[in-house]
């Protein structure tokens, strides 16, 4: 897929205190970016004073800024514990985003200089805990997307993995990996692939690579050594989905690698989709599927929607079957 180019980089003063700050802002200087000083990446006056109309525009900038908490925490599902990590936001524009939510307009990709200071929390962690566990690096980011303006997927694995007992975990929807794959990962990196059927890739998750594109991306990084699980994430209960997720699992019969198919993972996240969703996207994208179904869903937490307990039960069962049909060998790290 085509390279993503910001059209505006906004930066804090304080990367400067950094001499990766310093890399990235002339690497996107020398690149005739435009550059906007502010004061701070969580408080943007002019784009929080924008219309809602302009956010696929602000969804094309990009912030350099110092990421200020590094406190790990415990996790029970992709990860030991979820990092503070070197980007947060995304240049895609998946229609039921989670981050819109947090940040509305101000979703866009924030990359944090402050990298070594990240690394070391792990591995003080790593060091008072003393035995192997899982690191979630990319939780509110795509790492494979954010790699491709800073080297920093490489950077974490090679650096990462030369700690004990620290074992790194990624999920993502995008498939340019080539720059990892010769990565001194020893062994201790793993990639979750991010899937959905096309037709949802192509109408939901706007700017993200294609299906076949991702499974060409995870065929590779297996091939290279790193151990791959398929994230079904998000589950979207559109119209005819028990079709178009049979299908996708035959794609994936079809085109995984051979040799993968017995040691697969599995996990499978409902959607989860919120009330800025939905004004966000009739302002900035009125023509897009709408995947907010009032009926089969219930109100979970402020402003956020979930499926129904018997809605989600029955599909629930539906995927296990799916799975156990065509992947008989994998496990399921987790549903939720």
């Amino acid at each position: 897929m085509r390279k993503f180019v910001p059209e505006r980089v906004l930066y804090e003063e304080g990367i400067f205190e950094y001499k990766f700050g310093h890399e990235m802002f002339n690497k996107f200087k020398s690149e005739n970016i435009p550059m906007q000083k502010i004061k701070s990446h969580h408080d943007v006056a002019f784009v929080k004073q924008a219309p809602d109309e302009n956010f696929t525009a602000i969804k094309k900038y990009i912030v350099l800024g110092v990421r200020k908490s590094l406190k790990l925490t415990p996790n029970n599902r992709s990860a030991d514990f979820i990092v503070p990590f070197t980007s947060s936001g995304c240049s895609a524009m998946c229609t039921y985003c989670y981050l819109v939510c947090t940040f509305f307009k101000g979703s866009y990709l924030r990359l944090f200089v402050n990298r070594d200071e990240m690394v070391q929390a792990i591995k003080k962690k790593a060091e008072k805990i003393g035995e192997e566990k899982f690191y979630e690096i990319g939780s509110n980011s795509d790492m494979v997307l954010e790699n491709t303006l800073t080297g920093n997927l490489r950077w974490a694995i090679e650096n990462l993995s030369l700690i004990n007992n620290v074992r790194v975990t990624f999920a993502t929807k995008f498939s340019m990996v080539e720059s990892i794959l010769d990565a001194k990962h020893r062994g201790r990196v793993q990639m979750r692939i991010s899937v959905n059927p096309q037709e949802i890739i192509k109408r939901v998750e706007i700017g993200t690579s294609n299906l076949k594109e991702r499974i060409g991306a995870a065929n590779k990084m297996y091939e290279a050594g790193y151990t791959i699980g398929i994230n079904l994430a998000p589950i979207i209960l559109i119209d005819n989905w028990q079709k178009l997720y049979r299908e996708l699992f035959i794609f994936l019969t079809d085109y995984l690698h051979p040799e993968m198919k017995d040691k697969l993972f599995f996990e499978l996240i409902f959607m989860t989709y919120g009330l800025a969703n939905e004004k966000m996207n009739a302002a900035a994208m009125p023509n897009v599927t709408n995947v907010f179904n009032r009926d089969i869903m219930r109100p979970k937490g402020r402003g956020k929607y979930c499926y129904k307990e018997e809605i989600h039960c029955h599909a629930k069962e539906y995927f296990i079957g799916l799975i156990n049909e065509y992947f008989p060998a994998s496990t399921i790290s987790y549903i939720v």
